[in-house]
């Protein structure tokens, strides 16, 4: 049985998300960020930094949003959700699941904190490259591997909907991108679900 331990509007929301598409039965377990459920010394014995998402598979402990996200596809819903391991597209699913925590949520954090991180420093580049490089790839729809979608687009969707609401992006395609995954049924689930 899959655990999911979340909070709303944290992000841990990509992982219910993600299972919501898969369709596999999980137990969702609230935490309490404001009582510090988070730092509680049972919760410390899976994720030491005290940090959600957390998630359990058997006796399998998974943390970090995209380590947990790809872990979840490939085991449950490999060629559905996820390229197989042979599928040319692999690497580009991969680029998107990783690109998304470790570049995109970068970005928008400094951007966020109004952080001046010189171009040459930042991996990157500028906030106008990432900008850029996400509108165009949103500009070819409907998702970020052509007509499948998949747990990239749950990453980088997370993402992108987070960007466009803080005002942290801009872009003619990506309203459109956001649209229509916002109108998925199972993103529909995980947002009810979010919210109680």
């Amino acid at each position: 049985m899959i655990t999911l331990y979340h909070a709303p509007k944290t992000r841990s929301f990509a992982v219910l998300w993600l299972l919501e598409e898969i369709g596999v039965p999980y137990e969702l377990k609230r935490l309490d960020m404001q009582n510090g459920d988070h730092k509680s010394s049972v919760f410390l014995k899976l994720n030491p930094f005290g940090k959600l998402p957390t998630a359990t598979d058997g006796n399998t402990v998974l943390t970090e949003r995209a380590a947990i996200c790809t872990y979840l596809a490939d085991t449950y819903a490999l060629g559905r959700l996820a390229p197989a391991l042979d599928d040319r597209r692999r690497a580009e699913y991969l680029r998107w699941m990783f690109f998304s925590v470790g570049v995109m949520e970068s970005v928008f954090l400094a951007k966020f904190m109004h952080l001046d991180v010189p171009a040459t420093q930042a991996p990157w580049g500028t906030f106008a490259d990432v900008n850029a490089v996400i509108d165009g790839k949103a500009a070819q729809p409907p998702y970020f591997l052509g007509e499948q979608f998949t747990a990239a687009d749950v990453m980088m969707g997370t993402m992108v909907r987070w960007g466009l609401m803080w005002d942290l992006v801009e872009g003619s395609h990506l309203r459109g991108y956001v649209d229509r995954i916002e109108s998925r049924d199972a993103f529909k689930r995980a947002l009810a679900l979010d919210a109680s």
